[in-house]
């Protein structure tokens, strides 16, 4: 069985649930809660073993990424 140490070898490109959650500053069961709701990254399932590929990860935070706000968007409009 896996544990929650750094995966090696093969699996080196990947995150444990574990890992996934400090990364994010959430607790497991959030990152749970986001997989069951479909609001997360692909998970990797090898047995028992969640894992998360580091790429997947950053591309999923860049797909949430808001575009930036315009600037000046609090002045008053052209003729007012």
């Amino acid at each position: 069985m896996l544990s929650d140490t750094a995966p090696t070898g093969v699996l080196s490109g990947y995150l444990t649930k574990a890992q996934l959650a400090e990364q994010l500053r959430r607790s497991i069961r959030t990152i749970d809660r986001m997989v069951l709701s479909g609001d997360a990254p692909p998970p990797t399932k090898i047995g028992r073993t969640t894992l998360y590929r580091r790429e997947a990860v950053l591309e999923w935070l860049r797909s949430r990424e808001l575009p930036a706000a315009r600037r000046n968007s609090h002045t008053h409009r052209a003729g007012r």
